[in-house]
This record gives structure tokens, C-alpha cells and sequence, in this order.
């Protein structure tokens, strides 16, 4: 039935489900019809009978829920008012909701833009801060963010799917779920229509779609809200998500990314493992990713405090370098390890979901995570030099001290080969941990902007491939970094330019017009050295001369050794004693 055909006073009924699977009817009655903009209209109506007074009104969980007039579908429930009647609520015309199954493609649609019945988005396997984190994503959405039940709750069921059953648009199933349950208003063709209003407004979408148990419909002050879960087995997929509701396929099931976080906890030698399946929405999987896997941690170890963490990561996705990239990396935290470990994870997974220049289609992630109580951090303290003499081409013999936290030094001898051409001169060595002030950082909060991360990540860059490849060049927060500066060369015609600028006129006239002892012996100092040795030399004053060392420590800190490199001359061949 057309939203002209409807008049004031008409009655009808509206399906939806209690308990259970079950599809019951209540009677609604039309009272108006109130016009939106762009030629929308909604459809107020007064819901009334025994299940409505017993609960107390229109329950969140109801949208979607068909009404009709003399058997003819007229539009799904969809909108009320909280601290209010909630036996009062608007209907949005099926016109302006079968307009969605046409509307792939398109940037604009009817739809009304008000206040929709808080769909209810269950969370569960998540608890403490991980489910708080995740709550405070969706509830700034505007859900009404629940605990709920796991996955797979009473799918023995004899109800068939029909319009007014329950369902749930799931985004993240397993071990941790997090779905949101509506109704089913039409199904036709394998296509079906849910909700009269928007989920996420985010146009082509692609989530998992199954059915819903309902426990119960719990009253409230508020807004009497449905108390259910997910179903194990999916029917479908969601397509469309627009202002006027849902629209999918009953045909086809959504492509997931699976995501397994396993963790042990060396202290009580208990080792977990979280599987789920992830909707491929760009905008949720950063924080979906981590919060799951921060979710592992912290009912692994069943504590917050301090440790030592190993991490390894593999993203496989196509779009990434060779399909994939891995990295391992070793943290430490004085107060919370957990958050410490899943940094690199959540800056990971920022630069594949955020970064401007080509989108990744991920395949599969997985986290590995080894964690104990120790202290494995050290302090750089000393170091030293121990050559008496350093030419070009010699090898450094090089102690370097490490504190461990409480503990007793550690000496450790490296060996760092020079380059057979550094330049002759005053020379720095700079002794640097890997742990950098950003390896301190712990997750951020939920509401970080992800403009200013995402202007931070293509800040210099081009492409894709140069910032991972950038990121995965990083030191690892245990490797020793020692990076040799070379003494910086300056050309004679630098000098010579230098010293002209504090002669006056006349000076500069008389040097011209009768060479000195000074400019004779920089023109043989020129005839002497070619212009490739020159050019090398200017060239060594920049080059990067490092090598890495792993530790079994966390380190801290850095040192700079100031040396002298000698002047090699034709009989001393370099790296000669």
C-alpha cells in the first residue's frame, strides 16, 4: 500500500518476535501522516494489546518490524521517542524502503533523518576495558551498545524465516561478537529489507547477516529494548545501508577477514587463542582489530601491570608487498604490558586502512603474543672505543655496557668494520636502543582523530609501498643501533670562499693581482687531489655508515663517542695496524 492510500484512523497489525523465534502480531492504529523533506513522509501510528502494555511500548530491536492495513505491507516500524509514550512511534513507507533494492550505485535516497529506535548492538566475548573501548565507538554511532549472549544461542528452531522475524547484522563473529538485531520487514526473490532505518548510513556495505533468539524484551523508563543474540548460521549478507533501512541478499554470504590472536602467559604457562571473522569496513577495523586482540590479552594474563612482551604480526592482503609482511618486535611496560604490546598492531593497521594511495583487500591477520612478568630492560650506561689508534678501513672494537633493570651490569664487545674511504677527521659514533619514545605509547583512546593520523602517515610520502617499507625498516626496541658520522669534508673552494667574505675590496684586489704563499699551495693541494677524489669525499660526509646488534633486553637510552680517524697516506694502506 502507497503512503498516499493511508488515511488517519485506519487500522491494522505489525509482526515482530517476543521470545524466542517465534513471529507474533500486535494491532497499531494510523493517526497521521507527517511529511519530511524531499517529498518523504512518515507514518505515525499508536501501537496497543496485551504484549505492548505488559512491556511497556515500542521496544529498540522492533525496527524493521512489518505493519499492515487490510494485509497490504505499508512500511516498518522504525522511529519513537525515549522518556516519552513509547506506545507512540513512526513507520517508514515501503515505497521509500523497495527503492533501496534499486539503489546500488546511487549517492542519494528517500529516507527520513531523525530519531530511529536505538538499535540494539550486542557485544560479547569482550569485557573490561576492551569491551569500554569498543562501546564507546559504536555509542558514538548512536547505538545502544549491550552485553549479550554468544554466538550460536538456540539455532534449533522449527520457525521459518519470514517477514517479522528477528535478525542480526553481525560485524565481528567467534569467540567475540558484536551484532546488531533488528527485523525483518520483506523478503522476495532471495532479496530481503530490514530496519526503515539506517545501520552505519554508509551506502554499499558488506556485512554478515543471520537470524536472532530472542530472550526476552526487557522494560524501561527509557525504552523497552529486545534482549537477544546471533545465530551461528548465516543466511546472507547486507548490501545497502541507508536512510530508509537495510536491503540484501539471502543468496550470497559476506566476504570476512579471519583474524587469530594467540597469547601465552610464560608466569603461568597458560596460552589462549581468539578466532573471529571481521566485516571488511575499513573504518571500524582498526579498532575492531586491536580491541579483539587486547581482549585476548587481558583474559590471558587476568591482570594490568607491568612485563615483557614478544610480538609477532602477519597481514596477508592483496595490495601489501609480496601479498604480506610480517614483523617481530620485543616491548616493555612498568604498568600495563597489554596496551604496550598492541602499539605496532594499531599503527599497523592504520597505514593499510587509512593510507590515501590504494586500498587493501586483507585476507587473513594473525597475532602472536608471548608475555612474562620479567624486567627484561636495560639501560645503555657506558661505552668505549678501545682502538688506540682508527684509520679508514679498521675495524672499531667497541664495549658497550647495559644495566639491566635491578640488576648487574652487562658488557658486550662489538665489532664495527669502517669503510676502506670514510673521511679522514673528527668522527662521532652514536649508540642508540631501539626503544624509541613511541614504543612507550600504549593504545590510544577511541577518540583519537584519524585525520591527523592519517596526515601523519602520508607526510613525505608517495605510495603505499615506501611507507611500509619505511615502517618495517624500524629497529626493533632490542637491537643495539650504532651509526658511525663521518667528519664532514669542506672543499678548498669552500675555504677559499669563506675567507673572502672577511677580506675588504682592496685585499681581495691585491691577492688577485699577486698570488701569495697561500693561494700557491692551494692550487698544488688541487693539482694533487682529482676531481672524483673530491667528489667522494663530499659524497662520504653523508652516507649513512650503521649496524644493528639484537640484545636479549628491551634497551634505553643512547651514548656519543667523539674519535679521531687518521689521514691514510700512500704507504699505509687502510685497515692496517
Amino acid at each position: 500500500m502507497k503512503l498516499n492510500e493511508i488515511k488517519p484512523d485506519m487500522e491494522g497489525v505489525a509482526r515482530t518476535v517476543f521470545q524466542g523465534y517465534k513471529v507474533e502480531e500486535f494491532p497499531v492504529k494510523i493517526i497521521d501522516i507527517i511529511q519530511g523533506d524531499l517529498n518523504t513522509g512518515l507514518i505515525l501510528f499508536r501501537a496497543y494489546g496485551e504484549k505492548i502494555e505488559e512491556i511497556g511500548g515500542i521496544a529498540s530491536g522492533m525496527s524493521g518490524s512489518p505493519v499492515y492495513i487490510d494485509g497490504k505491507l505499508i512500511g516498518a516500524i522504525a522511529y519513537s521517542w525515549s522518556l516519552s509514550d513509547h506506545r507512540f512511534g513512526l513507520i517508514t513507507p515501503i515505497e521509500d524502503m523497495l527503492a533501496l533494492l534499486e539503489s546500488t550505485g546511487q549517492t542519494g535516497e528517500k529516507g527520513f533523518r531523525g530519531f530511529p529506535l536505538n538499535t540494539p548492538l550486542y557485544i560479547s566475548g569482550m569485557q573490561g576495558r576492551a569491551f569500554q573501548r569498543t562501546r564507546k565507538v559504536f555509542e558514538n554511532l548512536g547505538f545502544q551498545v549491550l552485553q549479550g549472549g554468544g554466538l550460536g544461542a538456540r539455532t534449533d528452531t522449527e520457525e521459518a524465516l519470514e517477514e517479522g522475524s528477528a535478525v542480526a547484522v553481525q560485524l565481528v563473529r567467534g569467540d567475540v561478537n558484536i551484532a546488531a538485531i533488528g527485523t525483518l520487514t520483506y523478503m522476495e526473490g532471495g532479496n530481503i529489507l530490514a530496519l526503515g532505518h539506517s545501520f552505519t548510513n554508509k551506502g554499499e556495505v558488506d556485512y554478515l547477516l543471520s537470524r536472532a533468539y530472542i530472550n526476552a524484551i526487557i522494560p524501561s523508563i527509557s525504552s523497552p529494548f529486545k534482549l537477544g543474540s546471533p545465530t551461528d548460521e548465516l543466511i546472507g549478507s547486507v548490501t545497502v545501508d541507508r536512510n530508509a533501512g537495510l536491503a540484501g541478499t539471502l543468496q550470497k554470504v559476506s566476504r570476512i577477514i579471519p583474524l587469530s590472536v594467540k597469547v601465552k602467559d610464560q608466569e603461568r604457562d597458560k596460552s589462549e587463542i581468539v578466532n573471529v571473522q571481521l566485516v571488511k569496513d575499513e573504518d571500524y577495523l582498526t579498532s575492531l582489530i586491536t580491541n579483539v586482540s587486547l581482549q585476548a590479552i587481558d583474559s590471558t594474563l587476568d591482570r594490568v601491570g607491568k612485563g615483557t612482551a614478544r610480538v609477532k604480526l602477519k597481514i596477508t592482503g592483496k595490495g601489501l608487498p609480496e601479498l604480506g609482511l610480517e614483523r617481530e618486535n620485543v616491548f616493555y611496560s612498568r604498568s600495563d604490558i597489554a596496551a604496550t604490546a598492541l602499539y605496532e598492531l594499531y599503527e599497523l593497521m592504520n597505514i593499510i586502512n587509512i593510507n590515501p594511495f590504494k586500498k587493501v583487500e586483507l585476507i587473513d591477520i594473525k597475532v602472536d603474543v608471548e608475555i612474562s612478568n620479567l624486567d627484561n630492560v636495560a639501560l645503555i650506561q657506558e661505552a668505549r672505543i678501545l682502538n688506540e689508534k682508527i684509520k679508514a678501513g679498521d675495524t672499531l672494537e667497541i664495549e658497550v655496557t647495559l644495566l639491566p633493570y635491578r640488576s648487574d651490569p652487562v658488557v658486550q664487545n662489538i665489532a664495527f668494520k669502517l669503510p676502506d674511504d670514510i673521511n679522514p677527521g673528527n668522527a662521532s659514533l652514536v649508540i642508540d636502543g631501539g626503544l624509541t619514545g613511541i614504543s612507550y605509547q600504549a593504545l590510544p583512546d577511541e577518540d583519537y582523530e584519524l585525520a591527523e593520523a592519517k596526515q601523519a602517515i602520508v607526510e613525505g610520502y608517495k605510495d603505499l609501498e615506501s611507507i611500509l617499507k619505511d615502517y618495517l625498516a624500524r629497529p626493533r626496541n632490542n637491537e643495539l643501533i650504532l651509526q658511525v658520522y663521518p667528519a664532514y669534508y669542506v672543499s678548498e673552494q669552500e675555504i677559499e670562499e669563506t675567507e673572502e667574505e672577511g677580506e675588504n675590496q682592496e685585499e681581495r684586489q691585491a691577492r688577485e693581482n699577486s698570488p701569495g704563499d697561500d693561494v700557491i699551495e692551494t692550487e698544488e693541494k688541487e693539482e694533487k687531489r682529482p676531481d672524483s677524489d673530491r667528489k667522494i669525499r663530499e659524497q662520504n660526509s653523508y652516507r649513512e655508515i650503521k649496524e644493528i646488534h639484537a640484545t636479549d633486553y628491551v634497551l634505553e637510552g643512547n651514548l656519543v663517542i667523539d674519535f679521531n680517524i687518521e689521514e691514510v697516506t700512500e704507504n699505509t694502506a687502510p685497515g692496517s695496524v
